[in-house]
């Protein structure tokens, strides 16, 4: 690796989980114009080969490029790293339950040409925008009472894996959630009382219901002037946490200590305002870890993919020390990121053998949010333009809960899920999704959410 890399390599890192950076900002001046220039880095291979696999050049040349800037801007390389991210990265696995069952079909084709949305190409309709050159679509997944209702796959098979991004959180979420309701964690207490090492920091005094919701007052937002600045601490997370020398010491710091040295905001209270930190959530990672005494893919396959009768085991993609990055580098199939979905729902017996998400673990993650810090919070008026109304919270890593329960977290490069329990609904997709114009636009959360209340309504 060249110097150039060397360098912003711990850049690079931050941006593979961060959300969706609007294509408004590339400018002239703006720093991520030297890397759209390497070949690579921008979109010219339509989706639709990708179906096709690729050629020994195009691997060994995207594999020789493997930055995570690079990866983060969504172009053609970005596409063979969402299907092979275990080729590049350390990864462990969670086995499914050995009977595998695979999801009836009741397929609906007035979903695809009756569910409309506005985007900036004007209204199109499910169908259009799926196989739309923009949107760079690869796949759609939509559940209704426990059958596959709407499928699509214009840029990936069946039975590719591919990286979740940000839905990982969820699983986070989940774990924590469940933690909690059988009394092994207490939400109402100090992050410090489960990380010792973290006390006499900026961490203590912050409730572990705060930091669950992103709601922790500490400079650990992934803000674009923090991504870009090989200087702050989110930098040096990721750096960290994928094994990236600090261009400083030419060492590899350790990434959970580096969260001691998180600042507090100037004015802000632990449990005010909402702001996206994947830093947050591999925090929890740690915590269920150390009180489960079993690594985090172990103890997810406990608790969720072992029950789940899936078709693949999922990925973790790993830190150097070993733990899964689950806010972010998890890889599953389309139909099993579907069925993790079911398992919120009424149906979940078609994806389980047995119940993982309790009613009481279910009703957590829908109710413990803070309205106010949410609508405070820099992704509120992102996710309105995103459905076309209004969430009501964010809560338990989700970055929006619907007054009617309904769940939903976004990915970087055009990731999602959507879990409708009162409508038996589940909605996911993949894509990989370019960074400059006419790319970046994701409206599939609109779309998703539109289709369950259209199939309600029928």
């Amino acid at each position: 690796m060249n110097i150039l890399r060397k360098t912003f390599n711990n850049v690079l890192v931050a941006l593979i989980c961060m959300l969706f950076i609007s294509s408004n900002i590339i400018t002239q001046e703006n720093p991520l114009k030297k890397y759209l220039e390497v070949p690579g880095a921008t979109v010219t291979f339509p989706i639709s080969e990708v179906k096709n696999g690729f050629s020994f050049d195009f691997v060994t040349d995207a594999r020789s490029k493997f930055e995570n800037f690079h990866y983060q801007l969504g172009g053609d390389h970005a596409l063979y790293y969402n299907l092979h991210l275990s080729e590049l990265l350390p990864s462990a696995v969670s086995a499914p339950n050995g009977e595998y069952k695979p999801l009836e079909k009741d397929l609906n084709a007035e979903i695809g040409s009756n569910v409309k949305f506005t985007v900036k190409e004007g209204e199109l309709t499910m169908d259009e925008y799926a196989v739309h050159p923009n949107h760079r679509v690869q796949g759609i997944l939509m559940i209704h009472k426990g059958k596959i209702v709407y499928e699509t796959y214009p840029g990936m098979n069946p039975t590719d894996q591919h990286v979740w991004m940000s839905p990982g959180k969820s699983t986070v979420g989940l774990i924590i959630a469940q933690l909690e309701a059988e009394g092994k964690i207490d939400m109402q207490k100090e992050v410090v009382d489960y990380l010792p090492e973290f006390k006499g920091t900026a961490w203590d005094g912050i409730k572990m219901i705060d930091a669950a919701n992103m709601a922790t007052g500490l400079q650990l937002e992934e803000t674009l002037d923090a991504i870009i600045d090989p200087e702050s601490i989110i930098v040096k997370f990721f750096s960290a946490e994928f094994g990236s020398k600090n261009p400083k010491t030419g060492e590899i710091d350790n990434w959970l200590s580096i969260l001691k040295e998180a600042e507090p905001i100037e004015g802000e209270q632990p449990g005010e305002r909402f702001r996206y930190s994947s830093a947050v959530t591999q925090v929890f990672v740690v915590i269920a870890e150390r009180i489960e005494n079993k690594t985090w893919a172990n103890l997810f396959e406990e608790r969720v993919w072992g029950n789940m009768t899936a078709r693949r085991s999922m990925l973790h993609h790993l830190t150097p020390d070993g733990t899964s990055v689950a806010h972010g580098l998890l890889s599953t199939t389309l139909e099993d990121f579907g069925r993790f979905g079911m398992l919120f729902t009424p149906s979940w017996e078609k994806a389980a053998v047995s119940p993982v998400v309790s009613p009481k673990v279910l009703n957590r993650l829908q109710t413990a949010g803070n309205r106010d810090a949410f609508v405070a919070g820099a992704k509120y008026q992102g996710l309105i333009e995103d459905f076309g109304e209004e969430p009501w919270m964010n809560s338990f890593q989700f970055d929006a809960v619907f007054e009617d329960g309904a769940l939903w977290k976004h990915g970087n490069v055009g990731q999602g899920i959507y879990i409708d329990p009162k409508r038996d609904f589940v909605g996911v997709y993949f894509s990989t999704n370019g960074y400059i114009p006419p790319y970046g636009e994701d409206k599939m959360p609109g779309y998703l959410r539109r289709a369950a209340k259209y199939l309600a309504d029928k």
